[in-house]
């Protein structure tokens, strides 16, 4: 009897081992999915988005003769490539381990699907000449992919070392989270068009616009340009009263101070963009950061989805996180 319980515990230990090793694994691709990210911004800050005229390969070859816009493009594509194989491998590895959650198992499914709608995507923007739906859709999806890898990698880590303590925050502190990621899911659609419609420059000057009006227009470039600041100035806003509400928390209080700091860089990298006309290096930065904002918000929102869920019936509502 004693023997079979040593089994079972040396069971649960590898098991939990195997677990955490595959945690690591894809929260490496998260890693790997935002510099694919950032890359991605810098083949459109070079000018690079047709540099290979044909998909999948370029120039009718899958090794073509290179110049520097070839490289920025040719090298997207490749490390695209890499990352849709480590996670066909990870998930097929993780999908064979016992006891693996249902609901890791969805999110394997789903990080699936994003993967080929992205695939797709990136496809259709080289096939439609980098049409506006087509490169804002590839970035959403692309942003996407990786918030649901970060989930896997989470999800994996606490299945094998089951988190305690958790306490569930403010109605307050959840709603602002929640509206937080709205915001900047619209962030991203307007950075996404505010880039392909080349509007990141139709207000020159910051803090106004044009000739120092505040809001010259709403129309076209202008407005898009406009509505993408005003976004950003709300999104600060509210992420750090989101921290404010949090400031208690266990585990909330440090990751949403994190996320509202780096919303005011983000706000300040979109702001050099603008003064410095677009340099490249900024240009990938303000992606790196909308990324970065992107998995941070969405671990937070997790994490307090989940302390809610975790609260024992007869809990006093409205306690702080």
């Amino acid at each position: 009897m004693r023997g079979g319980n040593v089994e079972e515990v040396r069971g649960e230990r590898d098991a939990a081992r195997a677990l955490l090793r595959l945690s690591t694994g894809f929260a490496a691709l998260v890693a790997i999915s935002g510099a694919l990210i950032v890359l991605g911004a810098l083949v459109r800050a070079h000018h690079a988005g047709l540099a290979c005229p044909d998909w999948p390969l370029c120039f009718g070859e899958f090794v073509p003769r290179m110049d520097l816009r070839v490289a920025f493009e040719w090298s997207h594509r490749v490390l695209a490539g890499s990352v849709a194989l480590l996670y066909v491998g990870l998930a097929l590895t993780s999908w064979r381990q016992p006891g693996l959650r249902r609901s890791t198992r969805r999110l394997i499914v789903l990080g699936a699907l994003l993967l080929g709608v992205q695939i797709l995507l990136g496809a259709f923007t080289v096939w439609e000449l980098l049409a506006a739906w087509t490169v804002t859709a590839h970035l959403v999806a692309g942003n996407g992919f990786a918030l649901v890898v970060l989930l896997i990698a989470l999800s994996l880590r606490e299945s094998a070392r089951p988190p305690a303590g958790r306490r569930p925050p403010t109605r307050a502190a959840r709603g602002l989270l929640l509206i937080g990621a709205l915001l900047l899911l619209l962030q991203l659609v307007l950075g996404g068009l505010v880039s392909s419609r080349y509007a990141g420059l139709a207000c020159p000057e910051w803090p106004t616009c044009n000739g120092g009006l505040w809001f010259p227009s709403w129309a076209g470039n202008v407005g898009l340009q406009l509505l993408h600041r005003s976004g950003g100035y709300a999104l600060a806003l509210v992420l750090a009263a989101a921290a404010l509400a949090c400031r208690h928390a266990a585990r909330l209080r440090a990751l949403t101070a994190a996320i509202a700091g780096t919303t005011f860089l983000q706000v300040g990298a979109g702001v050099a963009n603008v003064l410095w006309g677009l340099p490249a290096e900024i240009t990938a930065l303000h992606s790196a950061l909308a990324c970065a904002l992107v998995l941070a918000l969405a671990a937070a929102n997790r994490e307090a989805l989940l302390a809610s869920r975790a609260t024992p019936s007869g809990a006093p509502p409205g306690e702080p996180c």
